[in-house]
């Protein structure tokens, strides 16, 4: 069986019920999905994983400056290598995510890491449209 990381940093819960909404929703179409916040998640336990999902919340200004927060850079900073794995990032916001997923990018460059699918959220919620962003990426994985 498949098996899917969704590891976050949350500020108010948006980001939170995002990330839990997106494991509950890759573990009904059959892959072992987990939720957890960086602060209950080892970034060496995510070496192996097949799909590995890392979130965190828009900080910055209003509508410029978009970046991660301190301490989820800091905690991808320790991440493995991720070569072997399908990464997508996505972040929750008010206003506009700007440079936040290039930024996000950044961060994991050092871990090999190819980025193929990027979700954003105002809500906390997962749509239609999302679901079937997750669906066109799992089924794209690379078959052994």
């Amino acid at each position: 069986m498949a098996t899917a990381a969704v590891v976050y940093r949350s500020s108010t819960g948006t980001t939170r019920r995002f990330a839990e909404a997106v494991a509950a929703y890759l573990t009904s179409r059959g892959i072992e999905a987990s939720a957890a916040s960086i602060e209950d998640r080892d970034p060496a336990t995510l070496a192996g994983v097949d799909f590995v999902l890392l979130g965190c919340w828009t900080s910055g200004l209003f509508v410029i400056a978009q970046h991660p927060e301190e301490a989820w850079v800091s905690w991808a900073g320790k991440l493995p290598d991720l070569r072997g794995a399908r990464v997508a990032l996505f972040t929750t916001y008010k206003l506009a995510t700007g440079s936040m997923f290039r930024r996000m990018r950044r961060e994991l460059a050092r871990t090999g890491a190819t980025v193929d699918l990027e979700l954003k959220s105002r809500s906390g919620q997962l749509s239609a449209e999302h679901q079937r962003q997750l669906d066109a990426w799992v089924a794209a994985r690379p078959r052994a």
